[in-house]
C-alpha cells in the first residue's frame, strides 16, 4: 500500500476546484479526502485547452500513483504489437500470465480482456496495471490489456475497431499464447467498459466464441444526452434534457463532472452538432441502442458502479434492460464513491473489494464449462 494520505493540515491552501455543494455530503470521507488532497488544487484537463494540456499531461492529470495499490508480482508480462486496419497501423497488447503457467507447457488459461477508460480521450495500459496483476494472480488466467487508439486524433469509431481487432488477434493466437477459446471474457472501465459492452454485441452476432462474461464497470452506455455545452450551475443542470437522473442530480460530482464528459466527447464524437448527433446514435458508441434480437444472445454481465457518478443511471438503465431480455447480470453500486475509485485501491478497501468481486466472477465463469450465450450460473 502507498504511504498514508497526509492529514489535512498537511494540504496546500489553493484550491481552485472545491467540492461542489450539491454532492459533497454525498461522498465517502476518504474519497472526500483523497479529492482535497490531490484534485482539488489543480486544474482538469477539461478546464484548459487540448492544446495547454497535451504540452503537460502531468500537469492536469489526477496524480493516479498516489493511491493505487503497489503491483502484485506476477509470472511474467509481454507486449505484443497487434496490426489494425482502420486506419491502418499497430497497437500494442500487454499480456499478464500467471506464475507457473508457461506457453510451452502445452497448458490453456482462461483470457480476460481489459479495455482502459479515459474518456477516448486518455489512458493508456499502465491504468489499470494494480488491477490486471491482482486478476491474473487471483483468478488465475491471462490478462490481455489493449492500448486501443483514442481522439482526437483517432476519434469514434477507431477506438471501437482496434478493440475488435485486437480481441480477433488474440483468438486467432489462442494455441501459441495457450489461451482456452472457450474461457474468454471482456471488460473495462470507462470508455474501456463500453467498448467492452460494444465487443459482447459483437461477439454474439459474429459468433467468434462462446463468451463467458462482460465486467462494466463505471461504463458509459448512452453518449446521446452529454450536451455539447456543459451547465454551468444547478438550476441548468436540473433543466438538462435527459430520461438520467443522475446526470442532473450528479452534474457537478467530483473528477468526472458533465463538464469532464463534454470535454472527452467532443473530440471522440465530433466538435459539430450534425456529426456529435449522428456518431451518438451508432450502437458502437451506444451501446444501451441495440435490438433487442442482438441483446438476447450476449453474455453474463456484471456492472460495478459508483453510487456519486453521472453515468450510474445510464448504466442502470442497460442493467435493467439486460435484465428484461433474461440475459443473466447482476448490479453492484459502490456507496460514496465516484468515477475512478477503482484506480485508488491503495486507499479505498471499496476498490479492493471491486477487483476481489471481479476476480471472484471470473473464476465463477470460467469454471462453468457450459458456454452457451446467456447460460445462468
Amino acid at each position: 500500500m502507498v504511504d498514508p494520505i497526509p492529514s489535512q493540515t498537511d494540504m496546500p491552501s489553493a484550491i481552485i476546484n472545491p467540492l461542489h455543494p450539491s454532492v459533497e455530503d454525498k461522498l465517502d470521507a476518504k474519497v472526500k479526502e483523497i479529492y482535497n488532497m490531490y484534485q482539488a488544487n489543480r486544474l482538469r484537463a477539461d478546464q484548459v485547452t487540448y492544446e495547454e494540456f497535451n504540452a503537460n499531461r502531468t500537469k492536469f492529470i489526477f496524480p493516479r500513483e498516489k493511491v493505487a495499490s503497489t503491483p502484485c508480482a506476477i509470472g511474467r508480462i509481454s507486449t505484443h504489437k497487434i496490426p489494425v486496419t482502420e486506419p491502418a497501423g499497430e497497437i500494442d497488447v500487454r499480456i499478464y500470465r500467471s506464475e507457473g503457467f508457461e506457453e510451452s507447457d502445452g497448458k490453456k488459461l482462461p483470457l480476460y480482456v481489459n479495455y482502459h477508460g479515459g474518456g477516448f480521450v486518455l489512458g493508456g495500459l499502465d491504468d489499470d496495471d494494480p488491477m490486471c496483476r491482482k486478476i491474473c494472480k487471483e483468478t488465475p488466467c491471462l490478462i490481455a490489456n489493449v492500448a486501443y487508439r483514442m481522439a482526437p486524433e483517432f476519434p469514434h469509431p477507431v477506438p471501437v475497431t482496434d478493440s475488435w481487432a485486437a480481441l480477433k488477434w488474440l483468438v486467432e493466437h489462442a494455441d501459441e499464447l495457450g489461451i482456452d477459446r472457450n474461457l474468454v471474457a471482456v471488460g473495462g472501465l470507462s470508455a474501456g467498459g463500453c467498448l467492452a459492452a460494444v465487443l459482447a454485441q459483437m461477439v454474439a452476432k459474429t459468433n467468434l466464441i462462446p463468451l463467458k462474461m462482460q465486467v462494466l464497470i463505471v461504463p458509459v452506455t448512452d453518449a446521446r444526452y452529454v450536451p455539447l455545452v456543459a451547465p454551468k450551475n444547478e438550476e441548468e443542470a436540473a433543466a438538462l434534457d435527459t430520461p438520467y437522473k443522475s446526470y442532473r442530480d450528479l452534474a457537478f460530482a467530483p473528477m468526472l463532472p458533465l463538464e469532464r464528459l463534454v470535454w472527452f466527447y467532443r473530440p471522440w464524437l465530433g466538435e459539430d452538432a450534425e456529426t456529435h448527433a449522428k456518431n451518438a446514435l451508432d450502437v458502437r458508441a451506444s451501446p444501451i441502442l441495440a435490438a433487442d434480437e442482438d441483446l438476447i444472445g450476449v453474455a453474463r454481465a456484471t456492472f460495478h458502479v459508483a453510487e456519486i457518478d453521472p453515468l450510474r443511471s445510464e448504466a442502470e438503465m442497460y442493467y435493467s434492460r439486460l435484465k428484461a431480455l433474461g440475459v443473466p447480470c447482476d448490479m453492484n453500486v459502490y456507496k460514496g464513491m465516484v468515477h475512478p475509485f477503482a484506480q485508488w485501491d491503495g486507499e479505498l478497501p471499496q476498490a479492493r473489494q471491486l477487483a476481489d468481486n471481479i476476480a471472484n466472477d471470473l473464476k465463477i465463469a470460467f469454471t462453468t464449462r457450459d458456454t452457451a450465450p446467456g447460460t445462468s450460473w
